[in-house]
């Protein structure tokens, strides 16, 4: 699996570097996600308070070891509260306001779509919908670079 690195660091000085894993295998390229997508996640941010907003991406390292910090990218965090299972999602935004999924996490939502790669693309699809469809089942914390802010 290749992995992303992601070193974030927030307001008050906290520091984390978290690890995802390449969403290319799974779509066989990176799935492309509408301009709608991300309006309908503002929507869902403004509505609910169990989703908020920050700036945290210092950089962005990829699998080829390039520094890829510049990009406009968007990190889910997302909690179900539920089943408690955390994902991440790693998000590329395009200049026509589109978006691509570059990368997911953590280590265990990576390792169970390798395990089950024919229902993966539909898994991780259903997902991405569900965070913007059904608010009151996910906590969602959307991290932005910090060059932004």
């Amino acid at each position: 699996m290749d992995i992303w690195k992601i070193n974030l660091k927030f307001s008050d000085g906290t520091v984390n570097d978290l690890e995802l894993y390449d969403a290319k295998p799974y779509f066989n390229g990176y799935l492309s996600l509408k301009r709608s997508y991300f309006l309908r996640l503002v929507k869902a941010i403004k509505m609910t308070k169990k989703y908020t907003t920050g700036h945290a991406i210092e950089r962005v390292i990829g699998p080829d070891a390039k520094e890829w910090s510049e990009n406009a990218w968007m990190l889910l965090l997302i909690k179900d509260n539920e089943k408690k299972n955390p994902f991440w999602i790693l998000i590329k935004r395009e200049k026509d306001l589109s978006g691509l999924l570059i990368a997911i996490g953590p280590r265990s939502f990576a390792e169970y779509n390798n395990s089950n790669m024919l229902e993966a693309k539909r898994d991780i699809k259903r997902l991405i919908n569900y965070i913007v469809a059904y608010l009151t089942k996910f906590n969602c914390s959307v991290l932005l670079p910090n060059y932004l802010s």
